[in-house]
């Protein structure tokens, strides 16, 4: 792909119109990313543009695959490379090393955790005890493992046992997610909906630490009893705090 200075005026005909490989005229794709302010970029007639950030995502989605299933260090840029179908150049041209690339993973595993796992009722307008409620049944199950959530925790392990940068990385991704219930919770008493004698970043972490668990027990396929005690001793712990 061929990149030009971006003409101070969006018309091309400051430029003379490049020509690919075999002598075809090529045609001036402008406005392909709202982040490419400053480059032109020409693809060949009749060939569908793609948009830079499409290739990123592909290249993370599909190195975050990987890593859950493999592992980060048994995952090789090869491997992402020949599963993604992307260009060894394109990758680096996002990411400068692996590891770069899997902290853009873990902060994808973070997006898909809060806006399509179990965490997104924490961002409803039911009644916050209702919210947390909801995550615990959205849990996934010793039969259901390929759950989003799992997913997450899966990756957690792997990455943060094999890194200490990783480690810090998802702990401040945690203390993030910790600091939203937090918030929830704080509103809920305000609101008069949560007991005042809560103390709500006390019991933000009791929540965080036995999903955790939760997940964790599931992942590793433990006894269902155990999750499953743990699961409705919390549930009826959060509605005996409601007003």
């Amino acid at each position: 792909m061929l990149r030009l200075p971006h003409p101070r005026r969006h018309d091309v005909s400051t430029f003379d119109v490049p020509k690919d490989s075999r002598g075809g005229r090529v045609q001036p794709v402008l406005g392909l990313d709202a982040n490419v302010k400053s480059e032109v970029i020409y693809r060949p007639i009749g060939q569908m543009p793609r948009r830079p950030s499409d290739t990123r995502k592909r290249i993370v989605q599909t190195a975050l695959k990987l890593f859950s299933a493999r592992g980060y260090h048994s995952t090789g840029i090869a491997d992402i490379l020949k599963e993604s179908g992307v260009k060894r150049g394109s990758l680096y041209h996002y990411f400068g090393s692996k590891k770069e690339l899997g902290f853009a993973a873990i902060d994808e595993m973070m997006r898909i955790h809060v806006e399509e796992g179990a965490a997104r009722y924490l961002r409803t307008n039911d009644h916050p005890i209702d919210r947390l409620l909801k995550v615990l049944d959205d849990l996934p199950t010793v039969v259901r493992l390929e759950a989003i959530d799992s997913m997450a925790t899966d990756v957690s392990v792997r990455m943060a046992s094999s890194d200490e940068d990783f480690q810090k990385w998802l702990a401040r991704s945690v203390e993030a997610l910790i600091d939203e219930l937090e918030g929830v919770l704080s509103r809920g008493v305000a609101d008069g909906q949560i007991v005042d004698s809560v103390n709500p970043r006390v019991l933000s972490h009791v929540v965080v630490v036995v999903v955790q668990g939760i997940q964790l027990t599931s992942l590793l396929g433990q006894r269902e009893v155990i999750w499953k005690d743990a699961r409705r001793w919390l549930r009826q712990y959060l509605n005996s705090l409601r007003t």
